[in-house]
């Protein structure tokens, strides 16, 4: 007698900023109410390259809700780190170790080389119309990422590099550096994480590491950086697309995020 095959789970996955947020901004209450639906049928979970204290800060209103998160998974640093709700508390259940995965010198190294880039960008800023806020290196256990213009910029300093940047190809020409390295190149890939910075991690530390957390899952994923061939979102899009096809989808707001979220709704 043949074993009757077992219904798969679902899991739809999100970026954060430019998808579930706008950038760098709050979470606003219409994709709070569309988020609330959604988790009344499936698990979801926001798989981003920021780590959980930012997810935390930019996300606070949909975490303070009265929305049932047991089946809500944050996954920050492109899911090489886990959060889960146990308790009343979020507890962190898997994390990776850049530094342990690739050794001290070649940290070292590459920490060197972003300090060289940075000086770099600090003596053409003003040619190229931006300033330097500071915090320009994250280091997140399992990535770093690397801002020119520094993770302290305000709304109006990201304004200014992203205009900057969209002219100039500031990180563009860094990216291609940092590529073309054969040093780095040999452990560590690159990606542009959202629009003031590049992200930097192990071979395989992609956003489609989040997928190994869900085995056996039917995924969907929804990203703002998908087709871009640098966005830290293409790997996952991708992944997923071929696995599913028509399952992932790419937006250019919050807006068409809940449209999708409402179109995914429909058809679970």
């Amino acid at each position: 007698m043949m074993k009757k095959k077992q219904k798969m789970h679902n899991i739809v996955l999100f970026d954060m900023d430019g998808t579930l947020t706008p950038p760098r901004k709050p979470i606003e209450e219409d994709v709070i109410r569309a988020l609330k639906e959604l988790l009344s049928i499936t698990k979801v979970g926001l798989v981003t390259g920021s780590g959980y204290e930012y997810v935390k800060q930019q996300c606070e209103s949909f975490f303070n809700s009265d929305i049932s998160l047991e089946n809500f998974y944050i996954l920050p640093c492109n899911g090489t780190q886990k959060y889960l709700l146990q308790g009343g508390q979020w507890v962190q259940d898997f994390s990776l170790n850049m530094r342990e995965s690739i050794g001290d010198r070649d940290y070292n190294y590459l920490v060197r080389e972003l300090l060289y880039h940075q000086y770099m960008c600090s003596l053409t800023s003003n040619g190229y119309g931006f300033n330097l806020a500071g915090n320009f290196i994250a280091y997140r256990d399992s990535m770093l990422n690397w801002s020119p213009t520094g993770r302290s910029a305000n709304h109006s300093d990201r304004e200014l590099f992203v205009k900057s940047d969209n002219e100039f190809g500031i990180r563009k020409k860094v990216f291609k550096k940092l590529v073309s390295d054969e040093r780095l190149s040999k452990k560590l890939s690159f990606s542009m994480g959202g629009s003031t910075s590049i992200d930097i991690y192990p071979h395989g530390w992609d956003k489609t590491y989040a997928l190994n957390h869900f085995e056996d899952h039917n995924y969907w994923f929804v990203g703002d950086r998908c087709t871009i061939e640098t966005g830290n979102d293409k790997p996952i899009y991708d992944k997923v697309n071929e696995l599913f096809p028509g399952q992932a989808f790419e937006v250019e707001d919050t807006a068409q995020t809940i449209k999708i979220i409402n179109n995914i709704i429909k058809n679970l």
